[in-house]
Order: C-alpha cells, then structure tokens, then sequence
C-alpha cells in the first residue's frame, strides 16, 4: 500500500512539472528519438512497421547518435543519426545513409556514403527518410521526438531486477545475447563480450553506472562505451526510474559467440562466488 501511495505521488509530482515552461535541459533530459520503417510504393503503405526503434540520449551530452543498420533479404539499410537539443530548445538533426558495411575491431563499420542531410525540426515534426540501398524495395524510416514522462532516480532496496524477453547488446554494434530471463536481487551474465552483474542495491566491487526505467536498462561503463538491456517486460513501474550498481569484467567471457551464462541470487555474498566460476 506504501509503495502503491509513493508511486502516485511520484506520478503527480512528476505531471505537475511537466506542466511548466521546458528548458533546454528539461529537453534533453525527457527527448526520445524513435524510428519506424515502412514499406511504401510512393503513396500508400504496403506493410509495417518492418523495424521498429528507439534511442535516449547520453547522460553527459545530451545527445542522441549511433548507427543503425539491417541486412536481411527484406530491408537493408546502414543509417548514421545524430540529434542535439540546441539552448534556444530547437532540435538539430544529421541522418547520414550508408552503402555497406564491414566487420571492425570495434563493431561494424559504414562504408560508402550515400547521402548526407541536416535538419532543424519545426514543431516536433517527424523526419521521413526514403532508404536508398533497399534491394527493389520502397523503404522509409520515419524518425520522431518525443518527451518521455520522467523522475529522479531512486533506490529500490528490496525490488529484484525482473524481467523476460531480455535483449543485451552494445553501442559497438554487438548482440550479446536474446531471449534471457532475470528475476534476483542480483543478476548477471557472462557472454562472448564479458560479464556483467547487476542490481538496484550497492554491492561488493560495483559501481553506480546507469539507471533502469521502463523496459530498459542503460549501463555506461566509459564515456565511449554503453551496454543497453531491453526487456519484452517491464523493469519498473511506469513512471519510476531506478539507479543501477554494475560490475563489468572484459576479461572474463565466455568460449563462444551463442555461449551464454546466467545467474541470479537474493544473497550478496553469492554474487562473489558466481563472479569467480
């Protein structure tokens, strides 16, 4: 009942100060940039959306770019974006397509630039993109803003980190893993890319390192290196955003690409001993 009651005021708090002029960083603070790709013959929707994504900006920057791309017999496409929330409160935006891409040191890498086009957006309008390396198909990809309803992150002290249909990867163009399940105060992973252990809760040798809202968890291990869960459940409830205590280990991965290794536990002194095997 207590937490029922922090949670609606929280949710109220939160709405009435949405209510009041934004500034430049209650905007880069709550923008979201999310993208759908459709398939189009010019002036009807055939199908779709083909994809669909979203991308929240970096905590110190307060920008939104990466790279994202598709290689299917469906839709290919290599698209470069980058959106910034200028002190006036307008919104710039770089969308660069690419032609191919190659395997690199540090994930994928763009090759033949295709087209380059900078927008400033005018009342939240949506940037709509025709993809020109589409294989015989008409393919769009309609980026849009929009403000996301936030708080300041709180401790969940006894809340365990659940959640099914977890996809992991990395701001390096890197899957980590599908399909995995977490339900603990303490969870973790060890992939091809490392191991990883988290909780909402301080424990021995972890760091504050990112935040859990929705179905999302962000890790910022470096300024140049994110790890992103996302969940087909939600972490929290809507409206509550949590702090999040990791440990990242670059040395200790698994033997192989699809090798993957779980673990959860209620009990602190457990995490050490999964962290050793």
């Amino acid at each position: 009942m207590l937490k029922q009651i922090f949670i609606t005021t929280l949710m109220m708090t939160t709405a009435l100060a949405s209510a009041k002029d934004l500034s430049s960083e209650d905007i880069r603070d709550r923008y979201q940039l999310n993208a759908d790709v459709y398939t189009v013959d010019g002036k009807r929707i055939l199908s779709g959306p083909e994809v669909t994504n979203y991308w929240r900006p970096d905590r110190d920057t307060g920008i939104i770019k990466g790279d994202w791309s598709s290689d299917s017999n469906n839709r290919n496409f290599q698209i470069r974006y980058r959106f910034q929330v200028l002190d006036d409160n307008s919104v710039q935006a770089v969308i660069e397509e690419y032609g191919s891409q190659t395997p690199g040191q540090k994930g994928p890498e763009f090759k033949e630039l295709l087209s380059k086009k900078e927008f400033t957006l005018n009342n939240l309008e949506p940037i709509v993109w025709k993809i020109q390396n589409a294989r015989g198909k008409n393919l769009v990809v309609r980026f849009f803003l929009s403000l996301r309803e936030v708080s300041q992150p709180i401790s969940m002290d006894n809340l365990p980190i659940a959640g099914t249909g977890i996809s992991v990867s990395d701001n390096a163009g890197f899957l980590w893993a599908e399909g995995v399940e977490f339900s603990g105060r303490y969870v973790g992973m060890t992939s091809h890319r490392g191991t990883l252990a988290l909780s909402y809760v301080p424990f021995a040798g972890a760091k504050e390192m990112g935040e859990a809202e929705g179905n999302q968890i962000s890790i910022k291990v470096s300024k140049d290196f994110q790890i992103k869960l996302k969940s087909a459940t939600s972490f929290l409830p809507s409206g509550v955003t949590a702090k999040v205590y990791a440990i990242y280990m670059t040395d200790k991965k698994s033997k192989g690409f699809n090798s993957l290794h779980t673990f959860t536990t209620n009990k602190e002194d457990r995490v050490k001993e999964a962290l050793k095997k």
